[in-house]
């Protein structure tokens, strides 16, 4: 039957066979299974485990716990085989042995809960009713940490078939069995996330700190969704912490700074900007933010330098040019902000605000043909300004194009039925067109002539 299998194959196959006939209670058969297998394979630990086995429930304890030894001579770190030696001794009352097969069990595969109850039983017999009981403890703590695995698992399905809710709810049931099961909280927090859940997810991210305090990422995300909900001061705590954590992480402390920037405390955030562009040069915002910075405070020079310091890191960068237009538009070197411009909007040609700004300049050095055509081209790329309808007709005015100044300023008011300046300015158009009961009616804002 078993000629044309390896030694190996036939007697593992005699020792499955062994064990079908002892779950159906033929010892004799379960008997003569293990013994052919030895005959195959002298002292083949699984057969030796086998024979213990059925020695056992024969009854034979002093033979079982001798064939058990020989499977743990062959393969000593067989936990399960400690296990039952241990509860063979513990039948015949023999209780030190007991323990020490039951903790070397223990000391081999610490997650048997089985085993921990084992010992709590041995515990009650001696007297040791503190010991059981923290045996017990143990037991059910295991088995209540592999219930919460099969949650995890579970959620992670549901998660992955779509079933957002199933999976949070799942999630949630993990914490409950196991509140130090980090990798609930972390699936938990980005679902909560992408639902948009923030107050929940900052809470699962606390507790993440908690279980893992050296985790510098964590902070870092909790840190995200602080600043997100507008609770700036603790989410400077957070990024904080993330940049004591890893220190070579750049967007912590590019977070800290724009926080910083955002409340005002500018020279703070200049100190962090000025130590972020040192430290990883090719994070160009804090060229903007510095150059920003420096406008604010009305140092314009020195916005101009950084900004030219950034175009020579990264020339390419349309961002640049832009910002070192608005500087020298701010200096009133006009053609020079004109050129920065013009080289922001090749780099990035659908972005409205160059556009804008370059009309704004142009419109300045009285250009206005050319300024009318930047302020349409912005508007064809955001048709939903009504500030860019009213410096297009503000424009037309100076050319006492008037037709085309009303039509302009009407769209502003259409985006924007309480734009009170564009009101103002059909007034004026109309008086200067000698119609003073139509200016009147658009100065009150009863209705537009038309």
């Amino acid at each position: 039957m078993y000629s044309n299998l390896t030694p190996e194959m036939s007697a593992f196959t005699l020792c499955q066979e062994a064990e079908s006939y002892l779950e159906a209670e033929k010892l004799d058969d379960a008997y003569l299974a293990c013994e052919k297998a030895l005959e195959i394979l002298p002292f083949y630990p699984l057969a030796c485990k086998s024979m213990g086995n059925v020695l056992q429930v024969m009854g034979k304890l002093d033979e079982a716990i001798n064939w058990y030894a020989q499977a743990i001579i062959q393969q000593p770190n067989w936990a399960e085989v400690y296990t039952n030696i241990g509860s063979l001794y513990a039948k015949q009352k023999e209780w030190k042995p007991a323990i020490a097969c039951y903790e070397k069990a223990i000391e081999l595969q610490p997650n048997l809960p089985g085993v921990y109850r084992n010992l709590s039983r041995v515990c009650q017999q001696l007297g040791d009713l503190s010991l059981a009981k923290k045996y017990w403890y143990y037991a059910e703590k295991i088995e209540l940490e592999k219930k919460a695995l099969e949650k995890l698992n579970q959620g992670d399905i549901l998660f992955s078939q779509g079933k957002i809710k199933e999976a949070i709810a799942y999630y949630r049931e993990t914490i409950e069995l196991n509140p130090t099961l980090s990798d609930a909280y972390s699936k938990l927090a980005e679902i909560l996330v992408s639902q948009g859940e923030l107050e929940s997810a900052i809470a699962c991210y606390k507790s993440l700190i908690e279980l893992l305090p050296k985790n510098w990422l964590i902070p870092y995300k909790l840190g995200k969704l602080l600043r997100e909900i507008g609770k700036l001061n603790d989410a400077l705590e957070a990024f904080k912490i993330s940049r004591e954590l890893n220190p070579k992480f750049p967007w912590s402390q590019k977070h800290l700074a724009d926080i910083l920037y955002e409340q005002g405390k500018l020279n703070r955030a200049l100190t962090c900007y000025r130590k972020l562009m040192k430290n990883h040069p090719n994070i160009w915002d804090s060229y903007c933010k510095i150059g920003e910075i420096f406008i604010k405070q009305g140092e314009i020079n020195q916005a101009v330098l950084i900004y030219r310091r950034g175009l020579k890191f990264n020339p390419n960068l349309a961002r640049f040019h832009y910002k070192l237009g608005e500087a020298l538009s701010k200096q009133k070197k006009l053609q020079l902000a004109i050129k920065a411009y013009y080289q922001a909007i090749e780099l990035e040609a659908d972005n409205y605000l160059f556009h804008r700004n370059l009309a704004n300049a142009l419109q300045e050095l009285g250009k206005l043909d050319e300024a009318i055509i930047s302020y349409r081209k912005a508007i064809e790329i955001n048709s939903n300004s009504c500030w860019l309808y009213a410096s297009l007709g503000q424009v037309y005015i100076q050319q006492k194009n008037w037709s085309d100044a009303v039509e302009c300023f009407r769209k502003a008011i259409q985006i924007k039925p309480d734009y009170d300046k564009a009101y103002e300015k059909i007034a004026y158009i109309f008086e200067q067109l000698g119609d003073w009961e139509a200016a009147e009616k658009c100065r009150n804002k009863q209705e537009l002539p038309y």
